[in-house]
């Protein structure tokens, strides 16, 4: 089993934002993806602590998110079965993210190419004044340690805020669970078609593959049909 880690930081915005699902802006000659999502966040709090008569008030935020991931990863970890009889026992699964070093140090290149991206005179709007005319970044969240080259604290950041992406694999693959025609190994009417057969998964979404591997697998069961149907009846 593996799943692609991901580490993000979220940025207040000082304007409105609009909702968006997250796009990648950037992929680096390690495959390390960058995604931007941007999301209207709400906030309430208890009568005494509201500036509302009627209670709470809520509080909206516009917050522009920004994330690092990667294909690929080393580190992998373990599936094993609870019950051998009964489907409704969840399996133990473990992940063991960063486990291999080259996938931390691929995080640590990843976060400090976002630090990189924040200084940048594009993200200038997004930062806010204090009082004393001073501007900087709002984070809802941890924020990037200041010394984007001290490799002890990127480590540490990327171990505190990694996150799963949803995009395990290795679960089910051809060969050991499934064979050639994803059926499971020992049955002949049961097949698995999802993410749990691939060796490996990339940084973006895989669901298009996904739906194209299921209609593949459909139309070759369709067509073994057919064939079936057409034997019987050149017999008869």
């Amino acid at each position: 089993m593996a799943d692609n880690p991901r580490n993000i930081i979220n940025i207040v915005v000082p304007f409105a934002l609009d909702s968006s699902i997250g796009q990648v802006v950037g992929i680096t000659s390690d495959f390390n993806y960058i995604e931007t999502t941007s999301s209207v966040t709400s906030f309430s709090f208890p009568q005494s602590f509201s500036f509302y008569p009627n209670g709470t008030g809520p509080l909206e935020l516009s917050v522009a998110t920004i994330e690092e991931k990667f294909s690929e990863p080393l580190s992998s970890g373990s599936l094993r079965l609870v019950s051998s009889v009964d489907v409704k026992d969840r399996p133990t699964v473990q992940f063991n993210y960063f486990k291999d070093p080259k996938d931390l140090a691929r995080c640590v290149r990843g976060m400090r190419l976002v630090g990189d991206m924040l200084k940048t005179d594009a993200m200038e709007r997004l930062k806010f004044e204090d009082l004393e005319g001073a501007e900087g970044f709002r984070f809802l969240g941890p924020s990037l340690p200041r010394n984007l080259s001290d490799d002890a604290s990127m480590e540490t950041f990327c171990r505190s805020t990694m996150m799963t992406i949803w995009h395990y694999h290795g679960g089910c693959l051809v060969g050991k669970v499934v064979d050639g025609d994803l059926r499971v190994v020992g049955t002949n009417s049961l097949r698995v078609v999802n993410g749990s057969i691939f060796n490996t998964s990339p940084g973006t979404n895989p669901q298009a593959t996904l739906m194209m591997i299921g209609r593949y697998i459909g139309c070759r069961m369709l067509q073994k049909e057919q064939r079936n149907r057409l034997s019987i009846i050149y017999h008869i």
